[in-house]
C-alpha cells in the first residue's frame, strides 16, 4: 500500500487557536502630509512677521517712554521675539500633526520660549 499524504485537520471553529491579527493601515504610522507640514509652515512665517511688529513696537515703546538705553531695549525686543516666536512654535507643531506633541519636541522649545521670557523681562528692567 503506497504512503497517503497527512489529511489536513478539519475547520471547526471552536477547535482553531489562531487569533485573527488586527489590520494595520499605513494612515497611522505616517507622519504629517506635505499639505499639513505646508500650512503649518505658512501659519509660522505669518506669526514670525507679526512678532517682529511687536518687537518693534515693544523696543520703541522701551527706548521713548521707559528712557531705556536702544542696546538693552533692543535685547529685550529679541527676548519677547523668541518667546512669542517659541512658543508659537508650539502651537504649529500642535496644528499641523498631534504625533509631534511629545515630550521630545515641547520641553526643548518651552524651555527656549521660557529663557527668552526671562531675558526679555530682566534686559528690560535696567537702565
Amino acid at each position: 500500500m503506497a504512503d497517503l499524504p497527512p489529511i489536513p485537520p478539519a475547520k471547526d471553529p471552536a477547535l482553531t487557536t489562531e487569533i485573527p491579527m488586527p489590520v494595520i493601515t499605513e494612515e497611522l504610522n505616517a507622519g504629517p502630509s506635505n499639505k499639513e507640514v505646508l500650512i503649518g509652515a505658512g501659519a509660522l512665517l505669518a506669526l514670525a512677521i507679526v512678532f517682529f511688529l511687536i518687537r518693534n513696537a515693544y523696543v520703541n515703546y522701551l527706548v521713548a517712554s521707559m528712557k531705556r538705553s536702544p542696546n538693552n531695549a533692543g535685547l529685550a525686543g529679541w527676548g519677547l521675539f523668541g518667546c512669542l516666536f517659541f512658543a508659537s512654535a508650539i502651537g504649529c507643531l500642535a496644528l499641523v500633526s498631534k504625533s509631534l506633541l511629545t515630550l521630545m519636541t515641547i520641553l526643548p522649545l518651552a524651555a527656549i520660549s521660557l529663557i527668552c521670557l526671562i531675558l526679555c523681562i530682566v534686559i528690560s528692567s535696567k537702565k
